[in-house]
């Protein structure tokens, strides 16, 4: 193996890894640290109007608990309305909704399964708050969510807000755990620069004014509502004491999940190539190496992984594949170990999850479209 196949199958894949994963979060501390800190927005003046959106598709296992949630937030009445939107339901969400009496809960519905985009898109134009809240309705918020969240739109500059998040279940793996607390910690630090991404639809604010329409077909709605209004000059900021709660899933539907994430994150790259690009500064930087490498991951491990068997006549490479293979081998454990075994397969569960990554890549470019995007894991 020469050197600049060396250089090219593994040490620029794993320099790549190794950035993404622990130079990167390091460059962002001490950019943090170096920012001139922006003075706290002011806690004066009225409250503003709110509604929260939840677009639903047979959610009747938790959309009452989802309403009741919303109904307790700790938030003057008069600014708040919630609107649930439904898309061809065949079961009791429709009834549900409705047997709440409070006229701050309306419904819209339709007979033609649309998808979760295009619901969204008949959603937005029904608002009437100055901020707009999307959540899911398998999402628990804490009562003082919307009071802390509001407080950072003072800053006229800010267009998005990224909630807290936790997923709890006996049944999710120890690796998502550690996941999710990663990626808050980084979308905190990101935050602090204005540049949090990452979105999820479990809970996020808007301004109504960046409420437009998105296409269709869109696969992950939460990431382009969450990263357009880059291009708009705006801010994303994260606030950690708004707190949300949601399921962890088992590995095999977590498998689904994030298989269905990569085939969205394609399409997301598609549609918005522009964001990557250095004209938006800070947040092209931050896409790229917190997003775009993540993305791009899994071909990095196919190259140190072919690049290690190439180099198989090198003590080093040949540790380096059998070791690689190992883990690769032992991947499948994660669909069947409980309780403690799970702490020891972190690196199967990496592998795992880009294992998932790649299989959208290919469901996205060979495989069967959906006609709609609403794919969302099975509700228990």
């Amino acid at each position: 193996m020469t050197d600049l196949t060396t250089v090219l199958l593994v040490w620029i894949p794993l320099a790549l890894v190794v950035y993404n994963w622990f130079l990167f979060p390091v460059m962002l501390v001490i950019a943090v640290k170096l920012r001139r800190p922006n003075p706290p927005p002011s806690s004066d003046g009225a409250l503003p109007r709110v509604s929260v959106v939840i677009a639903a598709w047979n959610e009747e296992l938790c959309i009452g608990d989802k309403i009741r949630n919303c109904l307790a937030f700790d938030y003057p009445p008069e600014l708040l309305e919630f609107i649930v939107g439904t898309d061809a339901v065949t079961d009791r969400t429709n009834e549900i909704v409705l047997s709440f009496e409070d006229k701050r809960v309306r419904l819209w519905t339709t007979d033609e399964r649309l998808g979760k985009s295009e619901v969204l898109n008949r959603l937005m134009p029904l608002t009437t708050g100055d901020l707009v809240l999307f959540t899911d309705a398998d999402v628990l918020m804490s009562v003082d969510a919307l009071r802390i969240a509001v407080q950072s739109f003072r800053d006229q500059k800010v267009g998005v807000l990224l909630f807290h998040y936790e997923r709890c279940n006996e049944n999710g793996h120890a690796a998502e755990g550690a996941w999710d607390r990663y990626e808050n910690w980084l979308k905190r630090l990101e935050g602090e620069l204005g540049a949090a991404v990452g979105v999820y639809g479990w809970a996020m604010m808007l301004r109504r004014s960046l409420c437009q329409p998105i296409p269709p077909e869109t696969i992950l709605d939460d990431w382009v509502l969450g990263t357009r209004p880059f291009r708009w000059g705006y801010s994303a900021v994260y606030e950690p004491r708004a707190h949300t709660w949601t399921k962890a899933e088992t590995a095999g539907v977590e498998f689904m999940r994030k298989t269905r994430n990569s085939r969205g994150h394609i399409q997301a790259f598609f549609m918005m190539p522009d964001v990557f690009l250095p004209k938006y500064g800070v947040k092209s930087w931050v896409l790229f190496s917190h997003k775009f490498l993540r993305w791009v991951t899994p071909f990095l491990m196919m190259a140190v992984l072919v690049g290690s068997a190439a180099g198989w006549h090198v003590p080093f490479f040949r540790v380096a594949f059998l070791l690689q293979l190992i883990v690769y081998i032992t991947t499948p454990l994660v669909l069947v170990a409980r309780g403690f075994l799970r702490v020891f397969l972190f690196p199967q569960y990496y592998v795992w999850a880009n294992v998932a990554a790649f299989t959208g890549y290919w469901q996205y470019f060979f495989g069967r479209r959906p006609a709609y995007n609403w794919l969302r894991t099975a509700r228990s």
